[in-house]
């Protein structure tokens, strides 16, 4: 199964409203983020500036991640004079709602997704990328290669890691298999 996921942004009207559910389950029903509603559909609130990469398997969304690059970041909004706390950088964004259905996390969605986003990063000249990384998942985004530079945030039921990735290091770590072909 896994050679025949397409990783690549969303598009169609069926593929948002499948990643507004896929984020409803991860931060309503799994990380209580935000609280229920009756559609069962949570729509972020920087929505109109996300720019949404799925991994989609015969027409069912895995796993999805949304990527913002414009200021202010959420972050911005939560950490007073980001720039202080981060390394020097000139290009930057930010990634929010990273999902994957719960019976396809430890495989290779969630590969899928980090190699499309480094794509496109590298391709657009991003060297820093920015996340919340909940802290059920720290080890995993440390693995990975993001640092912590901020204080957690968030809610006690909901605490989240600012962290980083310097994109450069990131290629000279993981090497040619994470740039476009």
């Amino acid at each position: 199964m896994n050679n025949k996921i397409t990783v690549k942004f969303a598009e169609t009207e069926d593929e948002l409203i499948q990643v507004h559910k896929l984020n409803y389950e991860t931060f309503v029903e799994e990380i209580p983020q935000h609280g229920p509603n009756h559609r069962k559909i949570l729509v972020d609130k920087l929505h109109e500036k996300n720019k949404y990469i799925i991994a989609v398997y015969e027409g069912e969304v895995l796993g999805m991640v949304a990527i913002n690059d414009e200021r202010p970041f959420s972050l911005d909004i939560k950490i007073p004079e980001i720039e202080k706390h981060l390394p020097p950088f000139d290009k930057a964004l930010e990634i929010r709602l990273l999902s994957v259905k719960p019976n396809k996390r430890g495989g290779k969605v969630f590969f899928l997704l980090a190699k499309k986003i480094v794509e496109w990063g590298y391709e657009l000249n991003y060297n820093l990328v920015l996340i919340s990384g909940t802290t059920r998942q720290i080890k995993l985004y440390e693995k990975i290669g993001f640092e912590g530079f901020y204080q957690l945030i968030g809610k006690e039921e909901a605490l989240y890691q600012p962290m980083y990735l310097d994109v450069n290091k990131f290629i000279e770590s993981y090497g040619e298999k994470f740039l476009p072909d």
